[in-house]
This record gives C-alpha cells, sequence and structure tokens, in this order.
C-alpha cells in the first residue's frame, strides 16, 4: 500500500496534469492567436517571420527580415561590446519583434491601436508596454539608422534594472540620436558619432541665435521636443551626447557617464544634476561644445 504522503502526491500530480495540457496549449496557441488578431489589422500583405531571438512583421515578400535581424544582431553586439561595462547594460532576454511598415499611414494605423503618443511624424517607435520597434520602410541607411536609433532606447529601458527610469528627454533622445549615427563601413559596424550635416546646421543657427542653448535644451521635456523646435532639440542631443562621449576628453566622459548611472535610476534628475556631475556651467558647456562642433563640421 502507498503511504499517505505518496497517495498524496500521486493524486497532486494526477490533478496538475489538465493544468499542464492546458498551459502547453497556450504556449502554442496563443502566439498564433495574437498573430491573427494581428494580421486583421495590418492586412494579408504582412507575414510574420521567427528567426532567432527576433520576430519580424514585414511586408509579405519583401526579404527584409533577415536583413534586418542581421543589422540589428550586429548592433546590439557593437553596442555591448563598446558601451556595455560603461553604459551599465544589462543582457537582453526574451523575444524581440520588428515590424517593418511599408507606409507611414500602415504605422500610423497601427500605432493608433497601440499608443497613444503622435506618430504623424515619426518614422518609428519603440514600444515599452510589448518590448518592440516599428519601422516605416525606407532606403537601406534612413532604415537602418531607424532602426538602431530604437533598438537603443529599447536597450537603455531594459537595463535600469532599478525600475523604470524617468529619463530626461535630452539624454534619452540624445543617446538615441548617437547610436543611430552607426554605420557599416567595409563589412564592419562603426557605432555612434556625431553627424557632419548636423553640426554645421546648429552651428548655423548658433550664429543667428536661433540654436537650443544646452540650458534649455537639458531642462526641456516634451514641450520642447514634441514643438517645431523638436527636430533641432533632437539632433541637438545627439550632437551634446557625442561631445560628452567623445568629444570632450576622458575627465568629461568619466563625470558624463557618473551622471548617466543618476539618470537610470527611477524618478526624475534634478536640475542641476548635470552642472553638479560635470563641475562646469551649462553656459561654459555650451562654449565647449560649439567649439567641438566647429571641429566636427571642419570633418
Amino acid at each position: 500500500m502507498l503511504g499517505r504522503p505518496r497517495l498524496f502526491l500521486l493524486k497532486l500530480a494526477v490533478a496538475l496534469v489538465p493544468l499542464a495540457l492546458i498551459l502547453l496549449l497556450m504556449h502554442f496557441l496563443l502566439p498564433g492567436l495574437a498573430w491573427r488578431s494581428e494580421e486583421r489589422l495590418l492586412g494579408s500583405h504582412y507575414a510574420s517571420e521567427e528567426i532567432g531571438r527576433f520576430r519580424v512583421v514585414s511586408p509579405r515578400g519583401s526579404g527584409l527580415a533577415p536583413l534586418v535581424v542581421q543589422a540589428t544582431e550586429a548592433f546590439l553586439a557593437a553596442l555591448y561590446a563598446d558601451y556595455g561595462q560603461a553604459l551599465a547594460l544589462q543582457p537582453i532576454e526574451g523575444q524581440i519583434t520588428i515590424r517593418l511598415f511599408a507606409s507611414q499611414s500602415d504605422l500610423e494605423k497601427f500605432a493608433a491601436h497601440r499608443m497613444k503618443q503622435d506618430l504623424s511624424h515619426a518614422g518609428g517607435f519603440y514600444d515599452p508596454a510589448s518590448w518592440s520597434l516599428a519601422i516605416t520602410v525606407r532606403p537601406a541607411p534612413a532604415l537602418l539608422a531607424c532602426l538602431f536609433h530604437e533598438a537603443t532606447h529599447l536597450v537603455m529601458d531594459r537595463s535600469a534594472t532599478l525600475g523604470d527610469p524617468a529619463w530626461s528627454l535630452w539624454v534619452a533622445e540624445g543617446m538615441a540620436v548617437f547610436f543611430e549615427n552607426s554605420a557599416i563601413v567595409g563589412g564592419r559596424l562603426r557605432l555612434g558619432g556625431p553627424d557632419r550635416r548636423d553640426a554645421a546646421v546648429v552651428l548655423t543657427y548658433a550664429r543667428q541665435g536661433r540654436h537650443v542653448p544646452p540650458r534649455r535644451l537639458v531642462r526641456g521635456g516634451p514641450e520642447l521636443f514634441h514643438s517645431e523646435l523638436g527636430p533641432l532639440a533632437y539632433r541637438e542631443a545627439g550632437l551634446l551626447a557625442a561631445y560628452l562621449l567623445t568629444g570632450g576628453g576622458p575627465k568629461l566622459r568619466e563625470a558624463f557617464l557618473r551622471y548617466y548611472q543618476v539618470e537610470r535610476r527611477p524618478g526624475p534628475v534634478p536640475p542641476d544634476a548635470l552642472e553638479t556631475h560635470l563641475g562646469l556651467s551649462l553656459d561654459a558647456l555650451e562654449r565647449d561644445w560649439l567649439a567641438y562642433l566647429r571641429k566636427v563640421a571642419q570633418g
């Protein structure tokens, strides 16, 4: 005869079998049901493919999925290799979804069911709720730039292990713009950097007194980045991140990285935190930054 403990365990195992079967069915059926729901929204001219840790939704027959996965893997590998320790980047776990839309209208139609943001002027977005990226198809250099930009947001958020960070917009977007300027050169990925054309544009606006000074940039929120000055603020944030990371010397870089760790924590950052960590005023930072931009613009 079975002892009471063994009999109890046997009954428990029998009782858990239906639950295990239900969970197994859910594991296999739910992705299919989710895709059918998504397909009804997107239309039959989109297809879903799983490649490694990625799920890519793209225009049927476009052949873009393998190319996008290869580029993303190369970007993530370079990002972790070059900045993993400096930015305390954590490994990405779980599946990453990338959606490629044939047109801006398709992207906006999809986003209207998933997000509250106005995407009428955005070529892509990162959705933190589903850890997914969405991009409008365009020529390869621009497509990859947008892909690298949104992937940077994903990695930064997933690496904030203490909770959801309230990134200052100039940091979140500045880092993303800096890394979107990655490019495949000679078969290898060159990671991040300043954009010469952006530097020339900002210098022109600065001479006219029409640029966004760092004092306003680092304290600007959605009211700045979503305004008519938004495109300029994005470019300036990327150039400021480039200066602090690569153009201002080791001492400034280390000071900025200490500030970056404050940004990773939950809650807003004090308004004077950047000045405190850098050890100089934002007016002095602007002077040195503009001198750096002149060098960048001259090549």
